[in-house]
C-alpha cells in the first residue's frame, strides 16, 4: 500500500470513529431527557396521590349534600321583622339535646290554627347582644331594650310583645293549649 491509500484509509476510519461518537452523544441526550422526563412523571404522581392527595383514581367520589335553608330559623336582631302579624319566637339553646323545647314546638305546629314559630338560637354569637343570663326584659318595646333570658317564648302580635312566658314548663303549658 502506498502512502496516498493509507492516507485515504485513514481518513475513512476517523470518519466512521467520528460518526458513531456523534451518534452516541446524541442517543444519550435522548436517553437523559427520557429519563428526566420519566422522573419528574413519577414524581408528581406520588406527590399527587400519597403526600398532597389531589390525584384521584375512581373509587371515592365526595358526597354531594344539598344545601337546606331553614326560614324558621332567625337572629336575636329579627323578632320584630317577620312577615306575620302574629307568631311566637322561641329563644333556646338548640344543641341542647335534653331540653324537651324543640318536641313541645313541634307538636305545637302540628296543631290546626298554630302560629308560625321562629326560632332563636342562643347559643350563636350574633345573638349574645341580645341573651343574658339574669334579669331579663319582659316587656321590650323594641331591640335596645331586649334582653332575653333562654329559654323563652314571645309572642308577636303587630310588632309588640304581648305575650313573654320564661322557662321550659311555662313554655310547655302555653304550647299544649
Amino acid at each position: 500500500m502506498n502512502r496516498k491509500q493509507t492516507l485515504k484509509r485513514l481518513k475513512k476510519e476517523k470518519k466512521a470513529k467520528n460518526t458513531v461518537t456523534d451518534t452516541n452523544y446524541a442517543n444519550r441526550f435522548v436517553m437523559t431527557l427520557g429519563l428526566v422526563l420519566l422522573v419528574s412523571i413519577a414524581s408528581y404522581l406520588v406527590i399527587g396521590i400519597f403526600i398532597t392527595k389531589t390525584i384521584k383514581f375512581g373509587g371515592d367520589e365526595e358526597e354531594k349534600t344539598e344545601v337546606v335553608i331553614d326560614n324558621n330559623t332567625i337572629l336575636a336582631g329579627q323578632i320584630f321583622d317577620q312577615k306575620e302579624e302574629e307568631y311566637y319566637v322561641l329563644v333556646y339553646d338548640v344543641s341542647d339535646t335534653k331540653t324537651m323545647v324543640n318536641s313541645w314546638k313541634s307538636l305545637y305546629s302540628g296543631k290546626e290554627n298554630a302560629l308560625k314559630v321562629y326560632v332563636v338560637n342562643s347559643k350563636i354569637s350574633l345573638n349574645n347582644n341580645y341573651i343574658v343570663k339574669e334579669d331579663s326584659n319582659t316587656s321590650p318595646t323594641g331591640y335596645e331594650d331586649l334582653k332575653i333570658k333562654a329559654p323563652t317564648l314571645i309572642k308577636i302580635s303587630n310588632k309588640t310583645v304581648t305575650e313573654y312566658v320564661e322557662g321550659e314548663d311555662e313554655i310547655k303549658n302555653v304550647f299544649n293549649k
